[in-house]
């Protein structure tokens, strides 16, 4: 059978769990060193899809600006959920569609690896190898068949695949996501789809052999743009500076560095890998910047100490402040000798990174600025507090 040449991604919900970072910004636009994260679900599809059916909702506008009607090769056409009822309810909002079709959720960063493993078979559903599945719906798998999925689980087997929201699909679902009923919580459940559709065709299991990384909080975005500078440095190894950046001769640059166009390096600045440097950003002298996104416009200030964090378009880092693994949004300040804590959970995310981060990268967790926020000079901001 050939391989679906339509992807549908399903990018309408409002999400509320990832706030702030979507008080003002729809999911999707979560920038992810410069670029939406969006942009880097799109881009696993580049060769393998001809078109792609937005299903949008929250902050649609923004969408549709950011996107427009192509994207590297693809024509985007964005379709309305108008009534925000389920997951079910907005592949419904897709219809009609008369052919094969990729089915991905907006909100994880996935590998092509897995849609083409989908793309293997009529119908299919990934299944991904976690840690712990319990907090996952699980694929109910039998002779490398999948029957149905079965929502968190609390005691399930040990070789438990839980499911990513990598699905292949065509026109007859449709038929079948007009038979499904709310759910408790009063959804349309895509999950309840897989049982209907089984009892009429087998659906098949790919197992995942590529990263997963899900973004349902900041400090999940903020693990991302982490999994994402790592994979950067899996390709370069020495520094980038863009012709026109200005990268003082006493600065250092160590490792998988990238400067942006206009971005300015101060003296004894010292920048260490993996890192992007955003364009138009400065660097003031004697900062310190480890494996951390600063985005266009932000400014570090003299002396100051990011280490694994996102900092914002424009934000403003002042001088001698330290910044732990926090992710601080666009135009938020935080002020001179300011500290943002960090500390490592004791939970493990159930992100699949392929062994390019550690368990205490996975773990640790700082501080979450929202946007224009600010952080009063010599404030000490505990780990996981969210400050708006």
């Amino acid at each position: 059978m050939p391989a679906a040449r339509h992807a549908v991604i399903l990018v309408a919900g409002a999400s509320t769990r990832t706030r702030p970072l979507t008080d003002h910004r729809p999911k999707p636009l979560i920038p992810l060193l410069g670029r939406p994260l969006l942009a880097h679900i799109l881009d696993e599809l580049v060769g393998l899809v001809e078109r792609v059916t937005l299903v949008v909702g929250y902050r649609a506008e923004q969408l549709i600006a950011a996107f427009g009607d192509t994207y590297r090769g693809m024509t985007l056409h964005y379709v309305h959920q108008t009534e925000i009822n389920g997951t079910a309810g907005a592949l419904l909002a897709a219809a009609p569609i008369d052919e094969p079709f990729y089915l991905l959720y907006g909100d994880n960063l996935i590998d092509r690896a897995d849609v083409i493993g989908v793309g293997r078979y009529r119908y299919a559903v990934a299944g991904l190898p976690v840690a712990d599945p319990r907090s996952f719906g699980i694929l109910d798998v039998q002779d490398g068949l999948v029957y149905r999925i079965i929502e968190k689980p609390t005691d399930p087997p040990p070789d438990a695949l839980a499911n990513p929201g990598i699905y292949h699909f065509d026109e007859e679902v449709f038929p079948l996501l007009r038979q499904i009923v709310p759910s408790p919580r009063g959804e349309l459940e895509l999950t309840d789809l897989i049982a209907l559709l089984s009892a009429h065709h087998p659906v098949a299991c790919h197992v995942c052999t590529g990263y997963w990384i899900p973004v349902g909080t900041p400090w999940e975005a903020l693990l991302a743009a982490r999994f994402l500078l790592a994979r950067m440095a899996q390709v370069r190894s020495e520094p980038y500076v863009a012709v026109n950046a200005r990268v003082d001769e006493h600065a250092e640059l160590e490792g998988a560095v990238v400067v942006g166009e206009g971005a300015v390096i101060d003296a004894q600045a010292r920048i260490v890998g993996p890192t992007v440097i955003g364009q138009n950003a400065v660097i003031g002298p004697g900062a310190l910047v480890i494996a951390s996104a600063i985005e266009s416009g932000a400014t570090i200030s003299a002396g100051a100490m990011i280490g694994g964090s996102v900092i914002g378009v424009k934000a403003i880092v002042g001088a001698s402040a330290a910044i732990s693994h926090s992710w601080l949004d666009d135009e938020a300040q935080v002020g001179h000798h300011a500290v943002l804590e960090s500390f490592a959970t004791a939970t493990q995310p159930a992100a699949v990174v392929n062994n390019l981060l550690t368990p205490a990268d996975l773990r640790t967790r700082g501080a979450i600025i929202a946007a224009r926020a600010v952080v009063a000079p010599q404030t000490v901001i505990p780990p996981e507090s969210i400050v708006r």
